[in-house]
């Protein structure tokens, strides 16, 4: 059974939902950590608030892409030339943004400062001096949340949303006997579009520079241009948007996190450091995760290190990621996902079941690291809650059964993880039953 934690997991996302505007980079996001920093000092946490450098707003970021693609539009007919190189860049800039890499044309922007909370809970018995060799011999679990909100806007909206096929959220591995279900949508990402306008508009400009002519050209230069224009749109809009209280996206992480600590600071891991770390800097950049391996990677060692994700655990049915990525999937090691697909398969936690994540998470970057890593997350028929990024992502539209059931889940696979890297079986105090647990641990 799980112990009852220190604050009611509620209460804790009413508070962080009532600090305003907690964006990347912002006063709201430092308070928010601070806030997490304060409560896990008083488990017994070393906790410290570290600063990090992140990306530009993203509104700033698709109005400089649309602003190019337009400038592009412009000079097709006076600088065909220079009308290919902007396409071209502006295409590959884009793709760039949607991969993670090359980041192009945000480098004219200023960047922000961000910040990530990092908490330790040093084992009782560790006796090691305090050097950085000696503190990479010390199996390490990494528990995440990210601490930021988005911005609403109408490109979160339902209504625009649904204009999209549901991989726009996340794919989930079809299961025996069932049916998949497939919305009426276009079938690709928004992105895609803004891609095949800045190719189209190249492949234009060139024939334009080769003395080409016909009717062709202007359709394509049009629907280039409607495109860029429309993106122009979508980055004021979300611009002026108001932030979001953020109550599943991301208080509940954050609150999941506190209650965790809770639990195992009262009762302690014997063999691992438990780390709590509330990262900033948006998480589909995912730069604040990177920010935190910079910092503390002579640390940690990927050899003893795990790190589970919590990303809006407080609406929908608990999901263990296998992977994440919608342009590039990038598989998760099997150690950690290995330990969560078995608690998720035991039964023991309801109804858990397994996903491939469409879009970026902080356990991404672990595992380009070395390390093992798992993202757990709640969804619904297979898709992020429709509550994210809008102004309805309250209090009130948080499951208080799906937020215990995650933290539950996450407390056993933090003890299981717990007891194989310290190379013994698991005992009955960190799942239940101990016949049932030797069971599960020799199959």
């Amino acid at each position: 059974m799980v112990p009852t934690p220190p604050d009611d997991p509620l209460q804790f996302i009413r508070t962080v939902s009532k600090l305003s505007g907690r964006v990347a980079g912002s006063v709201g996001e430092r308070q928010a950590q601070e806030l997490v920093a304060g409560r896990l000092h008083r488990l017994g946490f070393d906790a410290v608030v570290e600063g990090a450098v992140c990306p530009p707003p993203p509104p700033g970021v698709l109005g400089l892409h649309a602003g190019f693609g337009l400038l592009g539009l412009l000079l097709t007919w006076v600088a065909p030339v220079t009308s290919v190189l902007l396409g071209g860049l502006v295409g590959l800039s884009f793709w760039g943004e949607l991969r993670g890499a090359p980041l192009l044309l945000q480098r004219l922007l200023l960047r922000r400062i961000s910040g990530n909370m990092v908490a330790r809970l040093e084992h009782p018995g560790v006796s090691l001096e305090r050097s950085d060799v000696d503190r990479r011999v010390i199996p390490k679990i990494l528990v995440v949340a990210h601490a930021d909100v988005s911005r609403s806007g109408t490109f979160f909206q339902p209504w625009f949303r649904r204009l999209w096929d549901e991989r726009e959220g996340v794919a989930e591995p079809p299961r025996p006997g069932s049916r998949s279900k497939k919305r009426p949508g276009l079938g690709l990402h928004p992105g895609t579009i803004v891609l095949l306008a800045a190719t189209l508009q190249a492949v234009a400009a060139a024939g334009v520079a080769l003395g080409l002519q016909g009717v062709i050209i202007p359709i394509v230069i049009g629907f280039a241009g409607v495109v860029h224009a429309g993106l122009a749109l979508l980055a004021v809009d979300w611009w002026r948007s108001p932030p979001v209280e953020g109550a599943i996206d991301n208080g509940s992480g954050l609150s999941a996190l506190v209650s965790v600590a809770g639990a195992i600071a009262a009762d302690p891991l014997e063999n691992a450091e438990l780390w709590m770390v509330a990262t900033g800097d948006r998480e589909p950049d995912a730069g604040g995760m990177e920010a935190f391996l910079f910092q503390f990677g002579s640390l940690l060692d990927p050899a003893n290190t795990v790190v589970v994700n919590l990303d809006d655990v407080g609406r929908g049915v608990l999901h263990v990621g296998t992977s994440e990525g919608r342009w590039d999937r990038l598989p998760y090691k099997p150690f950690v996902g290995g330990l969560a697909e078995r608690l998720a398969r035991s039964g023991r936690f309801g109804e858990v079941q397994m996903a491939e994540l469409i879009g970026r998470t902080d356990a991404g970057p672990a595992t380009e690291a070395g390390f093992s890593a798992v993202t757990l997350t709640c969804l619904i028929d297979g898709m992020a809650p429709p509550e994210l990024h809008t102004s309805a992502d309250c209090v009130a539209a948080v499951d208080p059964g799906a937020l215990a059931q995650a933290v539950a889940f996450t407390e056993a696979l933090v003890r299981r993880l717990d007891s194989e890297l310290g190379g013994v079986d698991v005992g009955p105090r960190a799942e239940g039953d101990p016949g049932r647990m030797a069971s599960d641990h020799q199959g």
